[in-house]
């Protein structure tokens, strides 16, 4: 790093700390107001996209290393600096079951899937879930230090589908226990990879040495899990539209039929699903660090509004987009900020 970007690589320090501390200072002020119901479940939606976002950036290299993949190599540090997040993902995780009683639809009430929808029975083993799939990475993090961990890698991706659909079950699906989904998990957790590229492709571009191959792989496959994860809406939407089935119909309709989050789901639209297609399109944008560093934050910034547009319409007819939600999203970018910044320099990383 030149002598001349030392001073603004400094101050990024200061600044995550200054976002972790006042997002979550005003969260803990709103979590006590009138709204604490809103503010638990902002709690809910924020866990929801840093943790798809800290997992999918972190199975990354063990996906393409199982595929015999080696361009990936000068940014692996970059991606598996998500580790970081492990314990505030679970932290929250944590706090989201004590605080279950202010945010879950399953408290005091019995539905007709049981034990399953238990509060407790649910979050537990989410919580072991997470749990498991953490310790993966941190097993196959010193497997890659003593060898190629291909072997690991690959249980890795495994465990990581495994549990991040059971997420997406649970913590999604589950918030409105009349709705049923075969692909909600498998939505989840493709839709976590794609958030995991896209900020993977972020980090990159904003390293001084990027080399434009490298920017170019990562841009097409952001275009590629932009559309896959099209595909699994689409598959979604189409056969709620044509069955239209009461149990089915309860997603479609708040998001699509609704007047007022109707032109959430149309910015959706132009920005997550076929944004990445249409902008990233020409190879100079791909292979360009600053035009693939901007792309990738405005995508990047729309995957945040998908996982608030997954759970909000839930228990809200009109959008609420303010403190309580966007408060918690500067916190936990504080905390990641810190964390992969933290893990960077143990690494050896630039800091």
């Amino acid at each position: 790093m030149s002598t001349s970007e030392r001073p603004l690589a400094k101050l990024w320090l200061p600044l995550w700390i200054i976002l972790a501390v006042a997002g979550f200072a005003v969260w803990l002020v709103l979590v006590n107001g009138p709204e604490e119901r809103r503010a638990w479940r902002s709690l809910l939606m924020n866990f929801l996209f840093f943790t798809s976002l800290a997992g999918g950036i972190v199975v990354w290299p063990a996906m393409v290393a199982a595929c015999n993949g080696r361009w990936h190599l000068k940014a692996e540090r970059l991606a598996t600096a998500g580790l970081s997040f492990a314990l505030p993902s679970l932290a929250a995780l944590v706090l989201l079951w004590a605080g279950n009683g202010l945010w879950a639809p399953w408290q005091g009430i019995h539905y007709h899937q049981g034990i399953w929808l238990h509060p407790d029975f649910l979050l537990g083993r989410d919580l072991a879930a997470l749990l498991l799939f953490w310790s993966m990475a941190l097993y196959h993090r010193k497997e890659r230090r003593t060898g190629d961990g291909k072997a690991s890698g690959t249980v890795l991706v495994l465990v990581y589908s495994l549990v991040f659909s059971l997420l997406g079950f649970d913590l999604v699906m589950a918030l409105d226990p009349y709705w049923h989904s075969n692909l909600a998990g498998g939505y989840f957790f493709m839709s976590g990879l794609y958030i995991g590229i896209t900020c993977w492709a972020l980090l990159a571009a904003r390293q001084p040495d990027a080399e434009p191959d490298l920017l170019h792989d990562l841009g097409k496959l952001m275009v590629a899990f932009s559309l896959m994860t099209t595909y699994l809406m689409y598959a979604h939407l189409l056969p709620f539209w044509y069955e239209n089935l009461p149990r089915e119909v309860r997603f479609i309709v708040p998001r699509l039929h609704g007047a007022q989050w109707r032109p959430v789901s149309a910015l959706l639209l132009a920005l997550v699903y076929f944004g990445p297609l249409v902008l990233l399109l020409p190879i100079r944008a791909k292979r360009n660090s600053l035009a693939l560093g901007i792309i990738s934050f405005v995508v990047l910034c729309g995957l945040w509004l998908e996982r608030w547009w997954l759970v909000a319409p839930t228990f809200d007819q009109v959008p609420r987009l303010g403190l309580h939600e966007l408060s918690l999203a500067a916190g936990f970018a504080g905390v990641l900020g810190l964390g992969m910044t933290w893990m960077r320099r143990v690494d050896g990383g630039r800091p």
